[in-house]
């Protein structure tokens, strides 16, 4: 992989942990609404997310670009210049 890829893949990471904290938010208001709506009825508890699943995908994404940053900066790091070497002297 090199650093183009690397870098358009944390993008994509970032961007998909982005949507996933909105989906996140709109399952909770659901859960919200059903739980509601279960407190009169017992069908609604059964529409609940228990899983956390874009809970679970976005830690995934994280630990996913942890690991490209340390590559990164294996593969992307300025290489330090190399030391003219001395002559021996006579």
């Amino acid at each position: 992989m090199n650093c183009e890829a690397i870098q358009a893949e944390v993008n994509a990471n970032t961007q998909r942990i982005a949507e996933l904290g909105s989906e996140q938010g709109a399952k909770v208001a659901q859960n919200v609404a059903a739980g509601v709506a279960g407190a009169f009825l017992i069908l609604p508890f059964f529409l609940m997310d228990f899983q956390n699943a874009a809970g679970k995908e976005e830690a995934a994404l994280k630990s996913r670009n942890d690991y490209l940053a340390t590559l990164a900066r294996q593969r992307c790091a300025p290489q330090p210049a190399a030391q003219p070497s001395r002559g021996a002297r006579s």
